[in-house]
């Protein structure tokens, strides 16, 4: 049966029948074949196409793709696909973009939380040109400002967490197909969520160890304080607000600080909570090393149903991938490297290799795509003070 569909509903597993175009119009080699993966959706995006024509009875119907939704609002969400999405290009090259662009966003974080802790309001005005920047950043190619993100420094954790967790939150919401206007609106929940921290005494926030019952309690205020500062801020979007005040939330309902369960947590307050662990547990902190984010991510895995919805752990994964950007990996030719970009093969990534482990030198920086590569296979990630001290 065939059917027509506006090209923002495409989804992987749809069979299309039909481009509506000329072949001249489009990259592909033919005009009927099954969608595989997003970046094919990106690419028909992208030739301008706007209308296209399935056929249900060899692949997904638009309704089916619903249906499969394991949670009630991200039913609701699923479809908010951007309908102008730029033209994905290689790491390298937007490498230099994502550089200004987390700088500003560092710079903003920085300036705003002093502002904030003299008890100055938050002006949208002001969040704007830096989360335009870095969604247009993520839009085009999410693995630079994730990779970017991997680096950070100890003594700076409360300000460049905010930033990272925004990147993390606005390439997730990216995976998932939402709109432009949802990916700047998380980005701006993410970079304003720790706001209430500036209340936080500095003795318990920057505490080199476990806090005892007491602090606490006073730690976990910092998610009140953020809402009452935030709702401050004229124009800040519901989305905003969710992402501030629902990221200490779970699942099961043994979250803070309302201890609301399931569907009472707004998705982008699901997705925030994933975010904000994973990226807390990958950090480095003046009294722990962080853990790898192969490791991180199978702890995310089992802690689904509990504090995490499960349908949005495993669509987190798909978006950072086995092995995310700025990971450090272990090849099978004893090389070590970086993982630059994602493919759609998450076990294959392009890497950047630079030491020889077997003569423990390094060697010219070289780009190798592993999904081109049958001999060379990732053999381990691990972290690089880690892998100095084993050899």
């Amino acid at each position: 049966m065939l059917k027509k569909i506006k090209v923002t509903q495409l989804r992987v597993g749809m069979y299309i029948n039909d481009l509506k175009c000329g072949w001249m119009n489009h990259p592909f080699t033919v005009n009927r074949f099954k969608i595989k993966s997003d970046s094919e959706i990106r690419q028909i995006i992208a030739a301008g196409v706007k209308e296209i024509e399935i056929d249900i009875k060899k692949g997904l119907d638009i309704f089916v793709e619903k249906r499969k939704a394991e949670n009630g609002p991200l039913r609701k969400v699923v479809d908010q696909r951007s309908e102008n999405l730029p033209v994905k290009v290689s790491v390298m090259q937007e490498l230099g973009p994502a550089k200004i662009a987390f700088a500003e966003a560092g710079e903003f974080i920085t300036d705003m939380m002093a502002n904030a802790k003299m008890g100055q309001h938050v002006e949208l005005e002001q969040v704007n040109p830096v989360i335009n920047k870095m969604s247009a950043s993520i839009l085009r190619n999410p693995n630079a400002l994730l990779g970017l993100s991997r680096i950070r420094a100890m003594d700076k954790y409360t300000f460049e967490h905010s930033v990272s967790f925004s990147v993390l939150l606005m390439s997730f919401a990216k995976s998932m197909g939402l709109s432009i206007e949802i990916i700047n609106n998380v980005g701006i929940g993410g970079l304003l969520h720790d706001i209430g921290k500036t209340l936080t005494p500095d003795e318990i926030l920057n505490k080199p160890g476990k806090l005892t019952d007491e602090e606490f309690v006073i730690m976990k205020k910092h998610v009140v304080d953020s809402r009452l500062i935030l709702e401050k801020t004229k124009g800040l979007s519901q989305v905003s607000m969710d992402i501030a005040a629902q990221h200490h939330e779970k699942f099961d309902g043994n979250g803070y600080p309302l201890g609301l369960k399931g569907e009472q947590i707004s998705v982008y307050g699901q997705m925030a909570a994933i975010v904000d662990v994973y990226d807390a547990l990958t950090a480095d902190r003046c009294y722990h090393v962080g853990k790898e984010p192969s490791e991180v991510l199978k702890l995310l895995l089992k802690w689904s149903g509990t504090h995490f919805n499960p349908a949005l752990v495993r669509k987190f994964i798909q978006a950072v991938g086995i092995y995310p950007a700025g990971s450090l990996v272990l090849l099978s030719n004893q090389h070590l490297a970086t993982v630059i970009d994602i493919s759609d093969n998450m076990l294959k990534p392009q890497v950047e290799v630079f030491v020889n482990t077997k003569k423990r030198c390094y060697v010219p920086r070289k780009l190798i795509n592993l999904a081109e590569q049958d001999e060379i296979k990732i053999l381990s990630i691990e972290s690089y003070v880690k892998w100095n001290i084993k050899h």
